[in-house]
């Protein structure tokens, strides 16, 4: 029976905490989510260094900075999101 209540407690916290971080997630202002995805993929370049496809990323990371730069946050969000994928690297949508 402890063991029952265990697991029906674990999926429960988890259903909970994964609720509460979409939720977060969600209502995070383009402007910061565009931040955050560029400060995401400047890292990914970093840590990439020279791999193929990291000249293309860095230069989508631009343009998608100065997109965000100027109000166009769905755009910047798409670019910069779009080479984060282009690099084979997973992307939260949220």
């Amino acid at each position: 029976m402890k063991i029952k209540f265990l697991i029906a407690s674990a999926a429960l916290g988890m259903a909970l905490s994964t609720g509460a971080m979409a939720a977060v997630i969600s209502n995070v202002p383009p402007n910061n989510r565009c931040t955050l995805y560029a400060q995401d993929l400047s890292w990914d370049l970093q840590i990439l260094g020279k791999a193929p496809g990291t000249d293309a990323a860095s230069a989508s990371l631009a343009q998608g900075q100065d997109e965000c730069a100027h109000g166009k946050y769905d755009e910047g969000i798409a670019t910069i999101t779009g080479a984060v994928k282009a690099l084979g690297l997973p992307v939260n949508e949220h």
